[in-house]
């Protein structure tokens, strides 16, 4: 597992009109998973998969969770917890603001796998 950089991640999306956003959503989906320890929601292509078949309604879902996925991770590594993080990705994504819930999800992965390698405080 490797970090991603978020800014990157940022322009590429816009770049790509949305369609690297699919593989971000694909990737954090299975990172996340893996970091947690079981699947939280469905696997990566799934995710993609429902959320295309519901016009986007299972992202919210998909963000929720994610959020309750994360504050576990940080739980479990005894990081700062994110109370109420997946209420937070379901509010932006509800105003429009995806990417930021997507650039969030993606900082606490990255604190996540420094921890795990020795370089997190």
């Amino acid at each position: 597992m490797e970090k991603r950089s978020v800014g990157l991640a940022i322009v590429l999306s816009f770049v790509t009109c949305g369609i690297y956003c699919l593989y971000w959503q694909y990737v954090m989906t299975n990172e996340v998973h893996a970091l947690v320890g079981r699947e939280t929601t469905a696997t990566g292509g799934m995710a993609i998969l429902y959320t295309i078949l519901s016009c986007g309604i299972y992202a919210f879902y998909w963000m929720y969770k994610m959020g309750e996925s994360v504050s576990e991770i940080q739980e479990q590594r005894g990081l700062r917890v994110e109370n109420n993080a997946g209420l937070m990705y379901v509010v932006l994504t509800a105003v429009g603001l995806a990417i930021v819930s997507y650039a969030l999800i993606q900082n606490s992965i990255n604190n996540a796998i420094d921890h795990d390698n020795g370089q997190f405080a």
